[in-house]
C-alpha cells in the first residue's frame, strides 16, 4: 500500500525580487496549495533600497523564472513598483529597438529614450 503524502506539510520556496533595484530578497516557503500566480507583486521590505517596495515572485520552475524577471527589470516593464499588463503597452513599429516586444514597447518606465516613442505632454 502506498504512502498518503500530506500536503499541509510540503512546501515549494519562492525568491523574492525588488522591483525598484532589480535585487534578489529574502526567500519564503509556500504550502503548495497556497502558491500564488506566476510574477505574483509582494510588498516587502527590501535590504538594500531601505524601503518597503514589490518584490516579484519566482520560483525555479514554472510559466516566470528569474531570466523572465530580469528582461521586464532591465528592459523597463515596471513602473513605481508595478507591472504594466501587455495590452497596455505602448504600440512600437521600430522592429530593430530590444524594447520592442511583439509590436509592444516594454520601455514603460522611459529609462530610455529610443527617439521613436511620441514625447508625452
Amino acid at each position: 500500500m502506498g504512502r498518503k503524502t500530506d500536503y499541509r506539510r510540503e512546501f515549494t520556496i519562492s525568491d523574492f525580487f525588488c522591483t525598484e533595484c532589480g535585487r534578489r530578497g529574502l526567500s519564503c516557503g509556500r504550502r503548495v496549495g497556497s502558491q500564488r500566480e506566476a510574477g505574483h507583486l509582494k510588498k516587502l521590505y527590501c535590504m538594500y533600497c531601505g524601503k518597503e517596495t514589490n518584490h516579484a515572485e519566482v520560483r525555479p520552475y514554472g510559466a516566470y523564472n528569474v531570466e523572465d524577471f530580469e528582461e521586464e527589470f532591465r528592459l523597463g516593464r515596471f513602473v513605481d513598483g508595478q507591472k504594466i499588463p501587455i495590452a497596455e503597452l505602448m504600440s512600437c513599429s521600430k522592429r530593430d529597438c530590444e524594447y520592442n516586444k511583439d509590436g509592444r514597447c516594454w520601455n514603460s518606465n522611459h529609462s530610455f529614450d529610443c527617439g521613436h516613442r511620441p514625447k508625452e505632454v
